[in-house]
């Protein structure tokens, strides 16, 4: 089994194309072997009725009886030198009148055609003899008289010792013909196959050329034949999430250095300065203090860090249950009310219906989008909270914010974790870039999404589509 797995795919076809050229000859070498086998039968037979015609003739003219009853030995001397025929003639009573070899002394007598019976095809039958030899046979009636015990019956066989060596030959013949085309098409299937999987190789020398530091490179479709493109396509786009992926993660991780550099480098500096001197126990207190904003700041780091590894490995349980949605938008609105009021913010809720999702992660999800609403939102101005079922089966949370508005090409990767536009986004130290990002993974791991519709210098619209059921 282990060496038919490993077979190459050229081999394969090679023994496929060698058992449909087998089967081909077997069925054509049986058919022929089967028309020759009838067409030598049928000679056979015509050869016997024409035999028997003749001796039918010969005894039906004026001297037959006498013939017979004088010298009916002279009757054998029309099969005399035909190689395999037998002659045997016997009276009304089946008594033995001449033989032309002994065999023929042997040819059954039974179920002889009746005299002057026009039917005399249907009484050929097969013939065995007594030394193994097969062949045809024929019994008939001739009348040669008046009376009823005037006739005599004629049997007449011929052997198939031609007709068998003929056929033998012509088998062996087929046989022979079948093993060197059985060899022809395994080889020219095998070259065959080699040569058109020519294309399959060069993809997969040009497919060994990408390395991770050239995921850029793309195998040439016009390149492949027509049964390769959706192979070749389908390659490309797995390149193409890999690039995409690569170099996400290259940037994730060049995002975590800079932001986890950040705090460490204030613990280390602030530390550092402290301790070169001394300092009295209030400053010492300042400084733990100061220490643990930055502990705090990294602790949030990580837990949202860890929170979006276990979300792409799908090993967040969720909790499903149906919940208001007015009653869960008030309260993180409620929530946020103290924060808004600093900044000189207000906040309306419309919501009506219920949905289900776990209700933990709705609130985390909707209370990023708030807060982050909140920090971008001109004083004086206010915060749009929604949910409201929009089309049959969606529902849709959405909270909009005034302001300034996101640039359309930062659109596509407001999502992406650490990704951050610029300063007149409020770039702090509570903002580590994964606020947004979480929630994606959130509605990810609900079946459902998050879009962002933003005007400049208009509404900013974060919205998250829950799926009904």
């Amino acid at each position: 089994m282990n060496l038919l797995r490993h077979m190459s795919l050229a081999t394969w076809l090679a023994i496929f194309f060698a058992a449909v050229t087998a089967m081909v000859f077997s069925v054509a070498g049986a058919h022929l072997y089967l028309a020759m086998s009838q067409q030598l039968q049928l000679r056979d037979d015509e050869f016997l009725l024409k035999t028997i015609a003749f001796l039918r003739n010969r005894l039906e003219e004026r001297d037959g009886a006498e013939l017979v009853r004088l010298y009916p030995d002279r009757l054998l001397d029309i099969v005399m030198g035909q190689k395999g025929v037998l002659l045997a003639i016997r009276d009304s009573r089946q008594e033995l009148l001449a033989a032309s070899a002994r065999d023929a002394m042997d040819l059954p007598a039974d179920a002889p055609v009746p005299a002057n019976h026009s039917q005399e095809t249907e009484a050929i039958r097969d013939w065995h003899g007594s030394d193994g030899e097969r062949g045809r046979m024929i019994a008939v009636w001739v009348r040669i008289g008046e009376k009823p015990d005037d006739r005599v019956q004629l049997i007449v066989a011929r052997e198939n010792k031609g007709s068998a060596m003929v056929l033998r030959e012509h088998r062996d013949h087929v046989l022979l013909v079948m093993l060197v085309g059985v060899l022809v098409a395994a080889f020219l299937g095998y070259v065959i196959a080699w040569r058109g999987l020519r294309p399959v190789r060069a993809l997969a020398r040009a497919a060994g050329e990408i390395t991770a530091n050239q995921l850029g490179g793309r195998l040439r479709i016009d390149e492949a034949p027509p049964e390769l493109e959706i192979m070749v396509r389908a390659f490309n786009n797995m390149l193409g999430r890999l690039e995409d992926s690569f170099r996400r993660l290259t940037q994730f991780s060049s995002d975590i250095a800079h932001d986890l550099r950040t705090p460490i480098g204030n613990l280390m500096i602030e530390t550092q300065v402290t301790l070169a001197q001394q300092r009295s126990i209030p400053e010492y207190e300042a400084l733990l203090a100061l220490n643990i904003e930055e502990y705090e700041r990294l602790n949030r780091m990580i837990e949202k860090m860890l929170f979006l590894a276990r979300a792409d490995n799908a090993q967040v349980a969720l909790h499903k249950d149906t919940i208001s949605v007015d009653s869960e938008l008030t309260h993180i609105a409620g929530y946020f009310e103290g924060m808004a009021d600093e900044t000189g913010v207000t906040m309306d809720v419309d919501a009506s219906g219920a949905l289900v999702a776990d209700a933990i992660l709705f609130r985390r999800a909707v209370s990023n989008l708030v807060a982050n609403a909140i920090h971008h939102t001109p004083v004086g101005r206010h915060v749009t909270i929604r949910g409201h079922e929009r089309e049959l089966g969606k529902f849709v949370v959405a909270v909009s914010n005034p302001g300034s508005g996101i640039p359309d090409e930062h659109l596509p990767r407001i999502f992406d974790r650490f990704y951050r536009i610029d300063n007149s986004r409020g770039e702090s130290k509570s903002s580590s870039g994964l606020g947004l990002a979480i929630v994606k993974s959130i509605m990810t791991l609900h079946g459902g999404s998050a879009q962002v519709e933003s005007i400049p210098n208009g509404l900013t619209t974060f919205s998250l589509i829950f799926p009904r059921g």
